[in-house]
């Protein structure tokens, strides 16, 4: 199963990745999937980007001349097309999650279209078993707050699941009519999916997740189990 498949993507979609654990990766691989069914796709950051990552894309345009006519053009093209920030290849990408697998968002994030019509929350799977703390979790006073958990403890599926159910976590800012589908990546990376998906269960509690997927997006097979109502 395609990863698009998984998420219920069809061509007409506005697709917003929060949280942490491969939002980038996902991204791409998100756009590929679609021009490989036939469709097109526009993909952007809120954050600067590597200039390795740019690269996966086999067209890019700044923001600042990302007027309809180039990105038409660019699309027509290569039916893939990057829009841009200034980019500094010195220092890299300012990823908003600090490269960490789990987080919460801050006051002013996340940067949410309204016209978004699917939100996916992503967690990397690898933060299970982990401490909640600095090193592990991108604010993780913030994620204790949410979750209720205090600092300094194991993560465990419950603490994840809260933070990405919650209306000022996973689901913050996401727009009246909008999907919301979990993605549990880096699943591969566990020795035991158990924690994954007794965290698919726990989120599929909360109404406002339409389903889970549990996934490892850098792999030829991304789809590894898709939990729906």
């Amino acid at each position: 199963m395609k990863l698009v498949d998984a998420l219920g993507m069809t061509g007409d979609e506005v697709v917003a990745l929060v949280g942490g654990g491969g939002k980038t990766t996902a991204m791409f691989r998100l756009a590929r999937e679609m021009v490989e069914k036939g469709g097109s796709a526009i993909t952007t950051t809120t954050t600067r980007i590597f200039a390795a990552q740019i690269a996966l894309s086999p067209a890019h345009v700044p923001a600042a001349d990302a007027t309809r006519e180039r990105v038409s053009a660019a699309l027509v093209a290569h039916r893939q097309v990057l829009v841009i920030g200034p980019t500094n290849p010195g220092d890299g990408k300012a990823d908003g999650s600090r490269m960490r697998p789990f987080k919460a968002p801050a006051e002013h994030e996340p940067v949410i279209p309204p016209e978004t019509t699917l939100v996916v929350p992503l967690v990397g799977a690898d933060v299970f078993g982990k401490t909640l703390d600095a090193e592990h979790v991108h604010r993780p006073e913030l994620v204790s707050a949410l979750s209720g958990a205090p600092l300094g403890t194991p993560i465990t599926p419950q603490i994840v699941a809260r933070v990405l159910a919650h209306p000022e976590g996973g689901r913050k800012n996401v727009p009246a009519g909008a999907r919301v589908v979990a993605l549990i990546n880096k699943v591969e990376s566990l020795p035991d999916r158990k924690p994954a998906r007794e965290t698919a269960e726990r989120l599929l509690r909360e109404s406002a997740i339409r389903s889970v997927v549990l996934a490892a997006v850098r792999e030829n097979e991304p789809v590894l189990e898709v939990y729906s109502r």
